[in-house]
């Protein structure tokens, strides 16, 4: 495992950093513009996300409880986007269109009942290592489609072919330190939000 190979590729996934950001970006304003248009996709997240409050309020120790609720959700669903991408990238902007206007409605429905600063510091204190964590997980898998589609396409000239499947490699060989950083990112973002995030929300 070398830390070298997870910093070359997040240069070469530069450009599908920004384009995952961007779309993310653009689902937010959606969300807290046209919530109405977006309805069923929101309505379905509010309900997962329901669910899991209940499973927390239900535990002793709601602050450990919502921590383990919190990073063992991120981790697996960064995770399995990743591994998604060998689906030619469709899952992780779904994720990305529907996870940006979930957040663009509840920012603008929070601004609305309280204040622009309530949301922000309601949001910001684990967002900031959250967010671009699950941002870089999406470019990672969005890479992972266009290397796929790449190979398949140039499967009728070994060269190519040949040339694609060594990128693979230097994809793959990257994914560990890459994972290992997230999952740490996210554990620490899961602490923040368990604990400033939660004293802040209740104050």
């Amino acid at each position: 495992m070398k830390l070298k190979d997870a910093w070359d590729q997040l240069r070469l996934i530069k450009h599908y950093i920004i384009a995952a950001a961007l779309v993310f970006a653009v689902a937010i304003f959606l969300g807290a513009s046209e919530p109405e248009r977006y309805r069923w996709m929101i309505d379905l997240q509010m309900e997962a996300l329901n669910k899991l409050k209940q499973e927390v309020g239900n535990e002793p120790n709601m602050q450990w409880s919502l921590f383990w609720v919190i990073f063992l959700n991120n981790t697996k669903v960064s995770l399995q986007v990743i591994l998604s991408g060998l689906f030619f990238g469709i899952p992780p902007l779904f994720l990305l269109v529907s996870n940006g206007i979930l957040l663009g409605y509840v920012g603008a429905d929070g601004a609305n009942q309280h204040s622009v600063f309530d949301v922000v510091k309601g949001i910001a204190p684990h967002g900031i290592l959250e967010l671009p964590a699950i941002v870089v997980a999406c470019a990672l898998s969005l890479r992972l489609g266009v290397l796929v589609s790449k190979w398949l396409i140039s499967l009728p000239s070994p060269t190519r072919s040949k040339i694609v499947v060594q990128q693979l490699k230097v994809y793959a060989r990257s994914l560990v330190p890459l994972c290992l950083l997230l999952v740490l990112v996210l554990f620490i973002a899961a602490i923040i939000e368990s604990t400033v995030t939660f004293w802040i929300v209740q104050n």
